[in-house]
Parts: C-alpha cells; structure tokens; sequence
C-alpha cells in the first residue's frame, strides 16, 4: 500500500509532538495498526495497555489524544469532540469520516511507577467506501432471533481484491471472544443477553505491507415473526354517547405483533354520506414498546361535536403484513340529561326538605324558645293574674322511705321548681303549703288559685292519681273551659294505672293535655330535655332572670293575706275577695284547712 510511508512519516511526527506533554517515554511495542473503516458508520478503538504493561488489567479509564495528520498540534479528545464517546478503555465514535483519520495515543488516567511509560499509538485511516474496498452488502445492523441459532456476520470481508484474509478477532461490547472465523455464531440457541455491540478486526496485506481492518457491527436480538393479525383494543363497543357542542377525542388503541421488515399502520376513516375519506388530523403515537409488541394509539379530536357528526361513522383502521382489521363508531347525542339534572335537583331538594322537617320536628321546641327570646315579648301583661302556675302534687307519705323520697313528686314540686323554674327562668310558681295560709277552705282556695295563676302543672303518680289530688285536676279543667287564659300540663312523674271509677273530665283531660316525661335523675340537671319542655309549656314573658339572676318571689295578695277575723276551728267568718261557685264535686271536700 502506498499510504504506508506516510503514516509512518506521521507516527514519527506524533512522536516529536508528544514529547510535549511528556509523553516521549512512552515504550511503544506494539506494531503499528493501520485501521480502514467506511464512512458515516459506527467505530471503537480500544486502548490495549497490555501490549506495554502486562500488569494493566486493572486499569478502569484512560485519557485520549489525537494527532492530526497535517501536522496540527495534540488535542485533548475529551473536548469539543460530540461525536465521540470515552467509555473506559475504549474510544466509541458514534459516525465516522475521513475528517477523524490520525494518530490516537491513549495512556492511563491514574498512572503508577510500572506504567508510567505504558501508553498505545493507534494510526487510524479513515476511507471512503467504493466498490473497490467493500463489495458484499452486509449490513452494520444485525438481527438474532431469539430461540433460533444464529449467525453474525462481519462487515467487507469478502471480494477484497488482492486481499488474503486471515483469522478474524472477534469482541462483544469491548470483550475479546474465543472465536476467530466469520461468521460467528454460539454453540447454543440466541438469549436475550446476546444483544449487543459486535467488533470484527481482520489483517489483510499485500506484497508491501498489511493493515488491520475492523468493522462494527449492532446486533439486535428479536422474537419470530408475528402471524396475527393486529388487535384492537379501543373503542369497544359500536356507538358512544356524545354531548352535542362539546369537544371530543377519539382514541384509537391497537397491538401489533413483532415483525421485521413491515412497519405498522394504524389511522381513522371517516364516512359520510357513502364518501370515504382519510382523516388528515389524527395523531399516532406509540403508547407501549416490547420485543413481543407494540401498543400505537392513533387519535382523532373533534372540536365541537355537531349534528352533522352524528350521521358519520368513524373507523379504526390497522394493518400489518397479515391483514388488515377495523372497528366501527357511531356517534349518538345523549338522551335525558335534562330529565337526570330535574330528577337530581328534584331529589337533593326533597332531601333537604325532609332533612329540614326533620330538625325542626327534633329541635321545634329550642327553636320556639329561641325566637320568644328575640321576640321579647310578653303575653302576661294585662291578664290581670298573680301566678304563672299552680303545682299540684301528691303529699308524701311518711310509710316511704327517707331515699326513695329523694327524687319523689313532693321533692319536684317543693325543690326542683322552684329551683330551676323560679330561680334560674324567674316564673311566679305557687305551692298550696308555702304559698297559701292557712285556715281557709280547701275547694275554695284551690279554685281561687287555679284562676289567678296562667298554668296548672299537675304530677300525676299512682299516689296522685288515686288520693284526693286528682279532684285539684277536675276543678282546673273544669275552669280552663271557661277561661281560655288557663293552660294545664301534665307530668308523667312514674307509671300510673288509670282507675275504673274517674270523672269523665279528668278521663278526657289525660288523653288530650300535653304531657312531660319525668325521666330520674336524668331530668333533674337545669338543661335538662324535661326543663326545656317545660319552659315551652309556660308563659311567654320578659324577665330578669332569663339568664339566671335572681328574683324574688312576690307571692299573690290573695294567697298571702291573713284575715284577721277567723274562728278558733280556721273557717273564715267573712268570705275573702277571691270567692266563687266551687264545682259540685269539691263540695264534698269542704274541709277547712288547719293552721
């Protein structure tokens, strides 16, 4: 070869050059590589420090240089070189040209005394490829099946004029393989792991010199041919229910089987009044990659969905080299949205009707109590009554014991009313043995204070119910149907039996006045559920001790009077203001009262 001079001209130049950045030490063993390499193709140069250190298998990087051959100064190739990638002890050019021709020096990054003179000169010649170097058409690009035995051929090997080819050294990724004929193959079926970058270096020569060719070949491992048809995936079903005026997208999902030599097409139709026509606008992307597969989708997005959409049908079309398959939509404008939205409008707002029905049936009663108190008004101006109750109550008995005695009627009427109704509410309540003196008549007493008083609160028990007490009820119901300003309520203090012999009066008056449950201990706390009953029972009225301040009692001039003509046995001798008709029944218990 007649170029051979001049790289040798050039190696003694990079020589002198390199004794510039003291490399003139250098221990160069190795004969000198003459490297041909077609253009526009994949190369590696590997830095084999072995040749001058037989103690390098360690080394893990290297630093390059290059020499040009006109003579330019040494340049740093891990600059300003994009093209090139320093990988270890290997030097990979992603395309390479004619313009990359030179003498390449790579020496340890991290030297050590016994390598400190080790570095490789590499003359590389870069030729155009013609007919007269590389003839055969073996491609750089390769394919293994995996499962298969396979070969892998090295690139312008054969009709080499004037060539005499040698053993072929072959490398995987920077490896040196046993092997040394072309083509390789493995002694077993392809793997996955046989993927990979494949490098072939054979000598040739000629009468006058030889040279070094290496090729580069990527070998990509694949599975067999598909022999199925595309399958798609989306859309399912044969219409899709649309909102008219709104966008839309329309996506169209297939999965392709591998093949080698076919490309996959995937893309939408659209008919319209018998015309076929290729949708322009859709989109084709790859949604998921593997050896087996490809998943492509293909969309196709309409804008603004139009009554006119409705009468076209939009197809999915795929294709490989097995055939072809479709699916067909059919756009249809939802039906009874309007409907849905009424019926939905129409069931939140029953919904929140019974919701609000059912707190006020729960809580009717705080909020009455909480609009009187803004309300501020007072129904007992001007009634011309002295009490806004009368509590009637079943005595105790002394048979009872001293604990049950605790929590009984008596125990309600004398200290919890009084208490909470009084104290807390400031309502004018009238107890007949704390607010009345005696000496006077029984009936009339008790019918003069049901008349001054607005409520009549009576403790119904068994003791109540079956002791004279329940003629104070007769006689209340009796007025209340006279007086309309007479309200009575009724507490269920225990369970009672109702007796066979009772005046039709109080029969019909415990079926029809509100009642409220005496519940133990659990009623006796002030913010009680009974307290607040019993405050939505009695009078409406402005008073000072709304919010717990103190009131004095101001007991009625009648029910505080002491007369001062009274005979020895307590019947008054001049009948008092608050005289009246007593009903028929009380004139059975015209007892005096004893002071």
């Amino acid at each position: 070869m007649t170029f051979s001079l001049g790289w040798v001209v050039l190696w003694l130049v990079g020589r002198e050059r390199a004794k510039a950045f003291n490399l003139s030490d250098c221990s160069i063993k190795n004969t000198i590589w003459t490297y041909s390499s077609m253009r526009e193709e994949e190369f590696v140069l590997f830095c084999d420090l072995k040749k001058c250190n037989a103690n390098a298998n360690n080394t893990l990087s290297v630093q390059w240089y290059l020499q040009p051959p006109n003579g330019e100064p040494l340049r740093d190739l891990s600059k300003n070189y994009p093209h090139i990638v320093q990988k270890d002890t290997t030097l990979h050019f992603l395309t390479i040209g004619v313009n990359d021709s030179g003498l390449y020096i790579c020496k340890p990054t991290t030297r050590t005394p016994q390598d400190k003179a080790c570095c490789v000169n590499t003359v590389l010649e870069v030729k155009n490829k013609t007919n007269e170097t590389c003839m055969n058409s073996v491609s750089h690009k390769q394919d293994l099946v995996i499962g298969k035995f396979g070969s892998i051929y090295c690139p312008c090997v054969s009709n080499q004029r004037d060539a005499k080819i040698s053993k072929m050294t072959w490398y995987k990724d920077g490896y040196i393989l046993t092997q040394t004929i072309n083509p390789f193959s493995y002694d077993y079926e392809n793997y996955d792991e046989h993927q990979g970058m494949y490098t072939c270096d054979h000598t040739q020569s000629d009468n006058a010199t030889s040279w070094t060719v290496r090729a580069v070949v990527q070998v990509k491992t694949i599975v067999k041919d598909t022999r199925q048809k595309p399958n798609i995936l989306n859309p399912i079903g044969d219409t899709l229910e649309v909102e008219l005026g709104k966008p839309l997208t329309l996506n169209c999902t297939a999965v392709f089987g591998f093949q080698r030599d076919f490309k996959p097409v995937l893309k939408w139709y659209i008919i319209d009044s018998d015309q076929e026509v290729e949708e322009p606008t859709s989109k084709v992307r790859s949604d998921m990659s593997t050896k087996e597969f490809d998943r492509i989708e293909c969309s196709v997005f309409l804008k603004e969905v139009t009554q006119s959409d409705l009468h076209k049908k939009f197809i999915c079309f795929a294709q490989n080299s097995i055939g072809n398959v479709t699916r067909s939509i059919q756009l249809k404008a939802k039906k009874g949205v309007v409907f849905i939205y009424i019926l939905l409008s129409t069931t939140m707002g029953l919904a929140g009707v019974f919701m609000t029905c059912a707190f006020l049936y729960i809580y009717w009663i705080e909020i009455v109590l909480l609009y009187r108190t803004y309300q501020n008004k007072d129904e007992t101006v001007g009634d011309e009554k002295e009490f806004d109750a009368f509590i009637s109550y079943a005595k105790w008995n002394p048979l009872e014991s001293e604990a049950s005695s605790s929590l009984s009627e008596e125990h309600l009427a004398v200290n919890l009313f009084p208490e909470v109704l009084e104290n807390k509410y400031g309502y004018t309540l009238c107890l007949l043995e704390r607010d009345v003196a005696p000496g006077g008549a029984y009936a009339e007493d008790i019918v003069n204070i049901i008349k001054k008083s607005r409520r009549g609160i009576f403790i119904l028990s068994p003791n109540y119910i079956n002791g004279p007490g329940i003629f104070e009820l007769q006689a209340a119901a009796n007025l209340a149907l006279n007086d309309q300003a007479i309200k009575l309520i009724l507490i269920k203090f225990c369970s009672f039996k109702e007796p066979v012999v009772v005046p039709h009066l109080v029969k019909k008056a415990l079926k029809v006045l509100p009642a409220v449950t005496w519940r133990g201990s659990k009623s006796v706390p002030p913010n009680s559920r009974f307290w607040t009953q019993m405050r939505y029972h009695m009078p409406v009225k402005r008073s000072k001790n709304s919010h717990g301040t103190q009131l004095d009692v101001i007991p009625g001039a009648l029910c505080r009077k002491k007369h001062s003509r009274a005979d020895t046995t307590g019947r008054r001798s001049q009948p008092r203001e608050c005289d009246t008709v007593l009903p028929p029944f009380l004139s059975l218990v015209g007892q005096k009262r004893i002071g």
